[in-house]
């Protein structure tokens, strides 16, 4: 098997090929990335003159660069490997040099095709892709939403401070609708009451109303804030409050997409406590392209997806405390810990329950003794996924 290492980079990609026998064929090939590029690489590939069958091609899953090419080689019919990154760079680190250029890599790429068991990094279904998109879209645009509600909450502490008292949820919509129209003590001090209870009214749907309207407005009158004309915070908090209103209708359109998506399998998830309707679909789709059923340590492998496996720190006679090790899904990690949160402290789930308060009497901190139950939970849901059965209550012994 010939194999050819494709240095990955946004404008311009670096190939080398090795024979059958691990000779070098050509290297340091450059070709930029577009259609008149890769009509290069097909005219220098057919120039050595064999079938796609006796190519094995291989590039590193670096950023987003290396999609367009792979799935166009893949519609020509090369098999292709997808590389993590971390691979290169340990086998890079091997040597005193540790060379780091495109040529270097291309061959090095290259070289790893050639071992007898190379480990691959897996490529979702087109499915699964859309799913992991939608959901990773989702959680960024919940993301920039936080951080809107903490510039709303410092900037309600200067110009009306009181405010929060006067609302169960100031993100909800009776209290979006009022701020977009009157942010400021001073303002809602200047409404007339009519007005101001029709607003409430209106945006509540009848659940606020005359006397909800009075308190705000007595609440106003005598609000310790800043005074005076404020027109730079009425202008922000108004921006935010209607950018708040695009993120939730974005989030509102991406989450009945989402529904669409291997609902049986949603719902399994769904099964386990603490993995609800907005994070069985993420842990989904971020475990899926690395669920191996058949493999005796595939739960482990979830695990290690997340970055939430241990990284070892040993030098002679001195054993250093293992730390997680962040390197897979910031998504699924995420997704774990806040569903194994939920699971041991919200729901009470036994199983997941004591494990937490096992941690905690051995002195851990809330986050270790969490990353735990989050750990367990990724065995969980590789188990439900292998079986294709719902959860059980568990008693741990």
């Amino acid at each position: 098997m010939w194999t050819l290492g494709i240095d990955i980079a946004k404008r311009k990609h670096v190939a080398a090929l090795l024979d059958d026998g691990g000779q070098r064929v050509f290297k340091n090939f450059s070709f930029a990335n577009s259609m008149e590029g890769l009509d290069l690489l097909m005219t220098k590939i057919k120039q050595v003159g064999f079938s796609n069958e006796n190519l094995l091609i291989g590039m590193e899953a670096t950023g987003h660069y290396w999609m367009v090419l792979y799935h166009y080689l893949g519609s020509k019919g090369f098999q292709i490997r997808l590389i993590n990154p971390l691979m290169t760079a340990a086998r890079r680190n091997v040597g005193i040099r540790g060379t780091k250029t495109d040529s270097a890599d291309a061959e090095l790429i290259a070289n790893i095709l050639r071992e007898a068991d190379p480990k691959f990094s897996a490529v979702p279904d087109d499915e699964v892709r859309q799913l992991r998109n939608l959901t990773r879209l989702r959680y960024e645009c919940n993301q920039t939403f936080i951080a809107e509600k903490q510039r709303l909450i410092a900037l309600l502490d200067l110009v009306f401070p009181e405010y929060t008292e006067h609302f169960s949820d100031i993100f909800g919509a009776a209290s979006r609708a009022l701020l977009s129209l009157y942010p400021t003590a001073e303002d809602i001090k200047k409404i007339d009451i009519r007005k101001l209870t029709r607003i409430l009214k209106e945006s509540s749907k009848g659940r606020m109303g005359r006397e909800q309207a009075n308190r705000l407005k007595n609440a106003a009158k005598n609000s310790f804030s800043l005074s005076g004309t404020n027109l730079s915070f009425v202008l922000e908090i108004k921006f935010l409050v209607q950018r708040m209103n695009v993120l939730l209708e974005q989030i509102e359109k991406l989450e009945k997409q989402i529904k669409k998506y291997m609902k049986e399998n949603q719902k399994l998830l769904q099964t386990i406590p603490g993995i609800g309707p907005v994070w069985a679909p993420t842990i989904l789709a971020e475990v899926l392209p690395v669920f191996h059923p058949e493999e005796k340590n595939g739960a482990r492998k979830l695990v290690a997806a997340a970055g939430l496996d241990v990284r070892l720190n040993e030098s002679g006679d001195s054993k250093g405390r293992g730390k997680m090790s962040k390197r897979g899904s910031r998504y699924l990690r995420t997704a774990a810990i806040q569903a194994a949160e939920v699971a041991a402290l919200v729901a009470k789930d036994p199983m997941f329950s004591s494990i937490y308060e096992k941690q905690k009497t051995k002195g851990k901190k809330h986050l270790v003794a969490i990353s735990h139950v989050a750990n367990k939970m990724l065995h969980v849901v590789f188990s439900v996924l292998k079986n294709q059965k719902p959860y059980e209550v568990r008693l741990s012994h």
